[in-house]
C-alpha cells in the first residue's frame, strides 16, 4: 500500500497545485490524479 496524507504542493509562483489530499492506493489498484488543467499524475503499485 501507498498511503498520502496531508499531502501539498505549490510552485514558486505561488500557484496551489494541491493541498492536503489524502489517499490510499491499494495493491493492484490504479489511481489518477487531475487537476483543474487536465494535467493529471498515474500512480500504480
Amino acid at each position: 500500500m501507498i498511503e498520502f496524507k496531508n499531502v501539498s504542493k505549490t510552485y514558486d509562483t505561488g500557484t496551489v497545485a494541491v493541498k492536503n489530499a489524502n489517499f490510499k492506493i491499494e495493491k493492484g489498484e490504479f489511481a489518477f490524479l487531475v487537476g483543474s488543467s487536465g494535467s493529471r499524475k498515474v500512480y500504480t503499485y
